[in-house]
């Protein structure tokens, strides 16, 4: 049973079973994440209690395009950052903060210990498949069987993704200045990337997913560790989240410049309880001193909840400028008609905002490579949106018609979770009719849609899918329609 297919099961029967089985599979790669980013096995803990807390509440919400491992993993990330925070401030009350940050130097090899600070970051800047194919592979072991099963293509196929992947973390590592080859990153990640979480972890994830079940939906939330996290705490780490979107990045600044009052009146705290143990004479004076302290920081924390944020005018112009630029890569489209496809509708505008933080300045000043490399992002995204959606209407009118495929696309407009425009489908083609069963068949996935042409050759990505999964490869590279011809001419024995 999949993943997904407990979720399900949990979110409509609330079954323990189902949701234990989820914790024994992901535990080690959510305990391990939690690990790297805390020195503190118990806080690692406590962070994977607070994840799996986190699915069991979302469990309904959680699409079935969503990979979990990557949810997991970024969930597992996001709250070690809120924990980390939660504990430096706890620590720093008792003057000792630089303790929670200290580097674990118990690691073996030398290299390993300069990759593992990063490890996290540099996973979460992979694109989606490319992250769920690492995690798969190095961080739950899995085959790569497995892994080209859970991403709907062959063994072969993973395999091609995994050692992208790698080459794309070797190359981040570089740009930090870390020197580490692909081969040697593989070896790193197989023998250090998972580290065995407590054999007690998932029973007591597991009983405290069964208690917070059993009462109201409100109280439950009110006992667990995430209440515990102070609001602004929680703010701050989905502020920063968000900003990429544009819509949390005036909290973010704002939330970032009150830590720096807290800290000077935390180091006030510090500095006074220093004078506290030197001498008994002043006391109670040096306590009512320290109460003072202590109640403008929680004042403060008040008004940081309450009180209107004030802009930042660095971060502002960040934003008005990739607003500008997705603008501006919206509107050529109207008078560059060859560079759009249909399938670009789907984009959001946060998706277009997140496409212009990552395109070239070069757009702004109207640079032709720059602008047609945003644009093949933009189309890329675009297809990625996409080609599930056809990948399900296909299946789901292959399995309603006994086994037949389509004779037209257009036949698969009433299998679509939600109404598209036909004009989607235009830049697709069949490769294939009749009987799905009584066809030549390539590695693990019988490929029967491709994009007709890629509208850079350079830049763009062939789509392939079959009723199994589907696949991206570089335009330039021999298609699936190629394939199947060689497959078809091939003399049977």
């Amino acid at each position: 049973m999949s993943d997904h297919d407990l979720l399900r099961r949990y979110a409509a029967e609330g079954s323990q079973p189902a949701f234990a089985e989820i914790v024994s599979r992901h535990l080690d790669l959510v305990y391990s994440a939690a690990r790297r980013q805390v020195s503190s096995p118990h806080l690692a803990e406590e962070i994977a209690q607070s994840v799996f807390l986190d699915l069991a509440r979302h469990a309904s919400r959680l699409g079935a395009d969503t990979p979990l491992v990557a949810w997991l993993h970024l969930v597992t990330r996001r709250t070690a950052i809120d924990t980390i925070r939660r504990e430096a401030r706890r620590v720093a009350r008792e003057g000792a903060a630089a303790a929670l940050m200290k580097a674990d130097l118990s690691l073996k090899a030398a290299s390993w210990s300069t990759v593992e600070p990063l490890l996290d970051e540099a996973v979460e800047s992979l694109d989606t498949p490319d992250r769920t194919a690492i995690l798969l592979r190095f961080f739950e072991n899995r085959s790569l069987r497995e892994v080209g099963a859970a991403l709907g293509t062959s063994d072969d196929a993973a395999q091609k993704r995994v050692s992208r992947a790698l080459e794309q973390l070797r190359t981040f590592f570089l740009r930090r200045g870390v020197t580490v080859t692909a081969a040697g990153l593989a070896t790193d990640l197989s023998a250090q990337a998972l580290q065995i979480a407590p054999a007690s972890l998932g029973a007591a994830i597991s009983a405290a997913t069964a208690a917070s079940t059993t009462a109201a939906a409100g109280a439950a939330l009110e006992t667990t560790r995430l209440v515990a996290m102070t609001t602004l705490q929680k703010s701050i780490a989905i502020a920063v989240f968000a900003a990429i979107g544009g819509a949390g990045i005036y909290q973010a600044a704002a939330y970032v410049r009150e830590d720096s009052n807290l800290t000077q009146l935390q180091t006030q705290s510090t500095a006074l309880l220093r004078e506290l143990g030197s001498t008994r004479a002043s006391h109670e004076t040096l306590t009512r001193r320290l109460a003072e302290v202590e109640t403008q920081i929680d004042a403060r924390l008040a008004q940081a909840r309450r009180a209107p944020l004030p802009a930042d005018p660095k971060l502002e112009g960040t934003l008005a400028t990739w607003l500008t630029r997705a603008n501006r890569l919206q509107s050529l489209l109207s008078s560059r008609p060859e560079l759009a496809i249909p399938e670009l509708r789907l984009l959001s505008s946060e998706q277009w905002i997140e496409i212009a933080s990552k395109s070239a300045a070069g757009v702004d000043t109207g640079s032709d490579p720059a602008i047609k490399d945003a644009l093949a992002l933009a189309r890329k995204t675009a297809e990625q949106l996409f080609a599930p959606q056809l990948r399900r209407a296909l299946k789901a009118y292959v399995e309603d018609s006994g086994g037949m495929l389509p004779d037209s696309l257009y036949q698969l407009l009433p299998h679509f979770d939600s109404p598209v425009a036909p004009a989607l489908l235009s830049r697709y083609q069949l490769l294939q009719t009749g009987k799905l069963a009584d066809l030549p068949r390539m590695d693990q996935v019988n490929w029967l849609i491709e994009t007709r042409e890629a509208v850079d050759v350079e830049r763009d990505n062939i789509v392939s899918m079959g009723t199994d999964g589907w696949a991206m490869h570089s335009a330039s590279s021999p298609s699936a329609r190629v394939q199947w011809r060689k497959a078809i001419q091939k003399p049977k024995p």
